[in-house]
């Protein structure tokens, strides 16, 4: 369960996932040791995790977004291969028209071009629909959860 000492840890580490442990356990008004025990069991529970965000397309990166139908194999027997490809960044199962939500970033058209060979040669795949980023104004954030219906990030 996340209690609200949680949700102001992920918060912070929201702004700054390289804030030090001393500095949000003062600003918490608890232990350091407090901080980063919480901080292990969010990561292990799969709550939390901290990563570098950077935007791919500022480095002359392909940016993809693959919407895909499957036939004849499970949708999570085919997001678990997808998923082990280098060049892929996120699969997620859908609900709707679409089994599979994939996002991945190529260095150049030639690599973009190999992943939707190799994708459209997998078993079970049998529709991709491509969407190329030109331009990316937000990325991931945490932030979006603030007013989601369920257990609120921020305790609202």
């Amino acid at each position: 369960m996340i209690d609200d000492l949680d949700r102001s840890i992920m918060r912070a580490l929201t702004r700054d996932g390289r804030t030090p442990y001393t500095t949000l356990a003062r600003e918490l008004a608890v232990s350091e040791a407090t901080v980063r025990q919480r901080v292990a069991r969010l990561q292990e529970s799969g709550a939390l995790r901290i990563v570098a965000l950077c935007n791919p397309l500022t480095l002359g990166h392909q940016s993809v977004r693959l919407m895909i139908r499957v036939r004849d194999l499970t949708p999570r027997a085919v997001a678990r291969s997808l998923a082990d490809m280098p060049m892929v960044n996120h699969v997620a199962l859908c609900a709707g028209s679409q089994d599979i939500f994939l996002e991945g970033t190529c260095r150049d058209q030639p690599q973009l071009v190999q992943l939707l060979d190799e994708i459209r040669m997998l078993p079970g795949v049998s529709r991709v629909q491509v969407l190329l980023l030109l331009e990316l104004f937000k990325d991931y954030s945490w932030d979006g959860l603030d007013n989601a219906v369920g257990q609120a990030v921020t305790g609202r």
